[in-house]
């Protein structure tokens, strides 16, 4: 099949998901939870690379290392996401662990009190790329966050949960390597050398190609998601119901905290949108690991559903938003800025 058809395949199915995103996000969440019920699926994790790949590596394309740094040395935006990942977002989840600790099961308020103080979800850069913020800036929110978090992470969880938690170095090393560090070169090296022998032109074709797979990429993660979680949503309703209203409004309240403050600092669309994303995503991932392998009880169930049940409708709440209502943006301010 000639190259120009397969890239007019992909690209116009990620239009589609684009211009169909809630239709489609439904249909992974119900194929998921169907799976979930006939096989368990933890083959499918191993996937789960594979599909970060697809996400990942289109986004990165745009990224350059001196735009990088430079967020580094004009690090307002960058200050402003500190502040709210490492100060907002903890008390937050204490103060409404506190307030709906009636009757919930204090391993669900562990879990949501870990998964509230570990920034840095891995999806950031790609949501903001999806939306036309920042990338650059993402990536330099979610790298710094991660080195950062070594230290934080055990002051915050004696102060909140009476225990010092640590999470191994070679953790956090693993998940910047596979979400930052590898894309990130493997894209630089694609741009470089493209440019250089088939020049800039041909670089933009390439790119057009990969348009489409960060949304059929997203897909697939959602599917896996939802096979991997979905038993959990099945066996024990009744907690997951009593976990829905506070990690929603964690998410919803950090989203609003966040746009805000990016208004307040008067920052161009595009930085209020990658802060806005990069700091109300948290880190599922290493949440998941340090509440499985601290603690054995109902801890990972309050982290698998703040994460991929709560988070990441929130998210796809807030894309749709910015993507399908350039009125709305207009009318909080958004496009006064750019």
């Amino acid at each position: 099949m000639p190259r120009s058809i397969i890239q007019m395949i992909i690209a116009g199915i990620g239009r589609s998901i684009r211009r169909h995103l809630g239709l489609y996000t439904l249909t992974a969440v119900a194929a998921g939870l169907a799976t979930s019920r006939i096989c368990h699926g933890v083959s499918l994790k191993y996937l789960i690379p594979f599909g970060l790949f697809m996400m990942l590596y289109p986004a990165f394309l745009d990224v350059e290392g001196r735009k990088v740094t430079d967020v580094v040395a004009r690090p307002r935006a960058l200050l402003a996401a500190m502040m709210i990942n490492f100060i907002l977002s903890p008390v937050l989840m204490y103060g409404l662990t506190s307030l709906f600790s009636n009757g919930m099961d204090s391993g669900l308020l562990v879990g949501l009190l870990i998964f509230g103080m570990i920034p840095a979800g891995g999806m950031g850069p790609v949501y903001t790329k999806m939306v036309g913020g920042n990338v650059n800036l993402a990536v330099a929110i979610s790298t710094v966050s991660l080195l950062l978090s070594l230290a934080t992470i055990p002051l915050w969880s004696c102060l909140l949960i009476g225990r010092i938690l640590t999470v191994p170095h070679m953790v956090i090393c693993q998940y910047l390597l596979m979400i930052i560090v590898a894309p990130l070169i493997l894209a630089a090296f694609t741009r470089r050398w493209i440019v250089r022998n088939r020049g800039l032109t041909a670089f933009m074709e390439f790119k057009e190609l990969f348009q489409g797979t960060s949304t059929i990429g997203l897909m697939l993660l959602v599917f896996i998601i939802f096979v991997l979680n979905g038993r959990c949503v099945i066996k024990d309703p009744s907690s997951i119901v009593n976990l829905l209203f506070p990690t929603a409004s964690f998410s919803l309240l950090l989203l609003i905290g966040s746009t805000c403050i990016g208004q307040a600092s008067r920052l161009p669309y595009e930085d209020s949108v990658a802060l806005a994303i990069s700091s109300t995503l948290k880190n599922t991932a290493i949440s998941m690991a340090l509440a499985t392998s601290v603690f054995h009880g109902r801890e990972a169930l309050a982290v698998a559903v703040a994460g991929p049940l709560v988070q990441f409708p929130v998210m796809l709440f807030y894309m749709r938003i910015l993507t399908r209502y350039s009125s709305w943006r207009r009318a909080i301010g958004y496009e006064r800025f750019k």
